[in-house]
């Protein structure tokens, strides 16, 4: 049995045909069923809430999904052989989150907000390679804690990654490999995160999702289910966008029937549809950390050699 295997949730390739993430559905499902799932989604809920109310700088230049994934395929492309604009745009384009065009603008805000510097000299006029900043790691680090230390719920020698994020080589080790399973996933999403995947392409949807479950939370079952009233207003405040916008959202939580607006005074419904699908998009997300984790131990021999291998 590998480090990250256990006889409650199979890792292996085999087990089930392969779907359209790259994991069999057995995985997703044995993952969906995990005793602990529900603990860890808080976790990741609450603690995505927490680092943005800490980090806005991040969460007012990153506020969608597309711009998120941007961000990890610069990290990506940054301990995969460097990153360059021509090689941003190329997967930026094929990740069908973000045009190509817009990767150029967003690239721009990055450098604007000091989170990559350019390196080296330049060639007819054009910057050759850029570099991600410590703010810029940092910022990205922090943020992918919150999801390993989560999975670490389910596995937990995945705890040993998250406590060794800071040393040099493990970050870019762990990137190289979250970075590939993250441009996958956003070629081929599940079918069962569809209205999920919608939200999340609009600016500060998920997070409004993730206020909106966090408000309903009582302490059972997460995410929570049946009537709460929230305020568009206050939504509105807290992720600096427009009361429309927060409708556009709520509207199409309503369409993919997550939600169900069931009067003019904010009371809605949370339907089980959106805990199926969270589960869903959350099983996913675990075991590309589980494996992306997996991975870094093998590379860095953590674990095999001692942790302190990784830091020289």
């Amino acid at each position: 049995m590998t480090d990250f295997e256990s006889p409650e949730l199979p890792l292996s390739r085999d087990a089930g045909g392969s779907d359209s993430v790259g994991f069999a559905e057995a995985q997703i499902q044995a993952m969906r069923d995990h005793p602990r799932l529900e603990a860890a989604m808080r976790h990741s809920v609450s603690g995505a809430l927490a680092y943005y109310r800490a980090n806005p700088i991040m969460h007012r230049n990153v506020k969608d999904v597309g711009r998120f994934v941007l961000g990890v395929v610069a990290l990506y492309l940054d301990a995969t052989g460097g990153l360059t604009h021509r090689r941003l745009r190329a997967l930026s384009g094929q990740s069908g989150l973000i045009s190509a065009g817009a990767a150029s603008t967003v690239l721009l805000r990055l450098r604007l907000i000091g989170y990559v510097t350019p390196e080296g000299s330049q060639v007819n006029g054009q910057i050759k390679l850029y570099r991600p900043t410590a703010a810029m790691t940092e910022a990205f680090r922090e943020r992918m804690r919150i999801e390993l230390e989560a999975a670490s719920t389910l596995h937990p020698r995945v705890a040993a990654i998250a406590a060794l994020l800071e040393q040099p080589e493990v970050f870019p080790a762990l990137m190289a490999v979250l970075g590939d399973d993250t441009i996958n996933a956003a070629r081929h999403p599940h079918p069962d995160t569809a209205g999920i995947d919608r939200i999340s392409v609009r600016s500060a949807g998920m997070m409004l999702m993730f206020r909106i479950l966090s408000d309903a939370d009582t302490g059972g079952s997460f995410p929570p289910t049946g009537e709460t009233t929230l305020s568009v207003s206050s939504l509105a405040r807290e992720f600096e966008v427009s009361r429309s916008h927060v409708l556009t959202v709520l509207r199409d939580a309503e369409r993919a029937g997550l939600m169900t607006r069931l009067n003019e005074e904010g009371r809605w419904r949370i339907e089980p549809r959106l805990v199926e699908s969270f589960r869903t998009f959350y099983a996913v997300l675990y075991l590309g950390m589980i494996k992306g984790a997996r991975a870094a131990q093998a590379a860095l021999a953590i674990g095999q050699a001692g942790p302190g291998k990784a830091g020289r």
